[in-house]
């Protein structure tokens, strides 16, 4: 476990460098949440915070990773799956999966799909290996076509879009090179966020 504490707080800066940070405050210690654009309000799973520094509300995008590498104490416990996970929400109107989930799915897995996937991923171009679909939430599996974009993490990822308060609201779980997340540990994080935000948010779709 001491690999991963050193490689994880070297992965949050690192994307604090990329992003232009914006301050946050946290509702409470224990559960810590960030309300993001359209009332969307979320939180992570037991062990994770948000992260303040890289967190843009007013840009729709929140980072949460094991509130053990945000502070100094060497004595924090970490969760036992340790990940990176973000949490973006789109703008008013972007609602496009309910009631189109297979559409989705197969657009996902066309060559224009992995191209929108690689567009919008920290990593860069990545390659679709799984998809799966749910009353409102398509998840899909990638990996990583060329060095991740973020040092230390590994090149697999789970992201999942599901429509919140009419918005397109999507999921991302990438966990540690140095100590790799199964694909199904990784979905089994996804799910947990997925079910943490729709109780946080009334399961409202529209």
């Amino acid at each position: 476990m001491r690999i991963v504490r050193a490689r994880l707080p070297a992965a949050l800066g690192l994307i604090a460098a990329l992003a232009a940070c914006e301050p946050v405050s946290l509702t409470a210690p224990g559960t810590p949440s960030v309300r993001l654009v359209g009332n969307v309000l979320v939180g992570g799973p037991k062990g994770y915070c948000v992260d303040p520094v890289v967190t843009r509300p007013r840009q729709g995008f929140a980072l949460l990773a094991a509130c053990a590498a945000m502070t100094a104490d060497e004595t924090d416990t970490y969760p036992d799956d340790i990940a990176l996970i973000t949490v973006t929400v789109g703008d008013v109107d972007s609602a496009v999966v309910a009631g189109q989930e297979e559409d989705f799915k197969t657009f996902l897995e066309t060559p224009q799909g992995a191209a929108l996937l690689s567009a919008s991923a920290i990593g860069g171009p990545v390659a679709v290996r799984r998809t799966q679909t749910d009353t409102n939430a398509v998840a899909v599996y990638t990996e990583d076509v060329g060095p991740p974009g973020v040092e230390g993490t590994q090149t697999q990822a789970w992201r999942l879009f599901t429509d919140m308060r009419g918005r397109l609201v999507t999921i991302s779980v990438r966990g540690l090179s140095e100590d790799p997340l199964s694909q199904s540990a990784s979905r089994g994080l996804l799910m947990q966020m997925l079910a943490i935000l729709r109780q946080a948010n009334g399961n409202a779709a529209g």
